[in-house]
């Protein structure tokens, strides 16, 4: 399973946080990335993602674009020139059938479920994240918890580790099912109490004072528990850009790509000294 060159098109499922920072880390780096995202997206961290290119055809990132691509000559234009990362809004076995990726990347960013097992869909594939275990689901695993975040798992899954106590955000959820409008916008700063928006005339209030870390879009239709609001207790909370993990995370990926294209082998310690 060994690759050569540099000259690979690589598929990133997801468009939250982390799939983000991945695709635009790995299109830095020189590769042909296209993001795929078959359903509306709940993203919070709207700010810290592509996200909105799914509804707005367009959103950037730290330099970078993002653009859904409704036809082929725009998937080819951005895929082949590297001006825009194309965005693929199809079916995933449309998506998978309908071009040879030598390299696939899957996220489970904001709870959504992975995509189908990759292993049999690429040369190499990736899972992101402890819902994906090395052998059932992918190639290999990257850790996302705990304090070692972009490492790379190459037998199981990447552990899972306990919430901290003393968590920095909270996450605020919708009491009900209907449309969420929003009545703030994302580095607002809100005190407790104060009303983030509406789920069809049922008010949604902050129960905390901070930073609005991420909020859902106006208009999305939400479930009863799904998160609609995050607020970070310090006003000084990040809010937009990638965010420390997700690069750790998305470095980790580009080194595990790095290290298949060069021939990686496990250390043998038979014979060593």
């Amino acid at each position: 399973m060994t690759m050569t060159t540099q000259e690979k098109t690589i598929l990133v499922c997801g468009i939250g946080e982390i799939a983000s920072a991945t695709a635009r880390r790995l299109a830095g780096e020189g590769y042909a990335v296209a993001i795929h995202q078959e359903t509306p997206p709940a993203t919070l961290r709207r700010l810290m993602s592509f996200s909105d290119a799914w509804f707005d055809v367009q959103a950037s990132l730290d330099g970078f674009s993002a653009r859904r691509a409704d036809t082929s000559s725009e998937f080819l234009l951005g895929l082949q020139t590297g001006e825009f990362i194309p965005i693929l809004t199809q079916r995933f076995v449309d998506v998978t059938e309908r071009w040879p990726w030598d390299i696939i990347v899957a996220t489970a960013d904001d709870g959504e479920a992975p995509p189908e097992p990759l292993l049999n869909l690429a040369e190499f594939t990736i899972g992101v994240g402890p819902e994906f275990s090395v052998g059932r689901d992918c190639h290999v695993a990257i850790q996302t918890e705990g304090r070692d975040p972009g490492a790379i798992v190459r037998e199981g899954a990447p552990p899972r580790f306990p919430k901290s106590p003393v968590e920095e955000t909270s996450r605020i959820l919708a009491g009900a099912c209907g449309v969420f409008r929003a009545r703030q916008t994302i580095g607002s700063c809100v005190r407790a109490g104060d009303m983030l928006g509406e789920i069809d005339d049922a008010p949604v209030y902050s129960p905390v004072a901070g930073r609005i870390k991420g909020l859902a879009r106006k208009g999305l239709a939400v479930r009863d528990g799904t998160a609609v609001a995050e607020i970070c207790r310090s006003d000084a909370g990040q809010v937009a850009g990638m965010g420390e993990r997700s690069v750790l995370i998305a470095r980790g990926v580009a080194f595990a790509i790095e290290a298949e294209l060069e021939g990686w082998t496990p250390l043998q310690f038979e014979n060593w000294l």
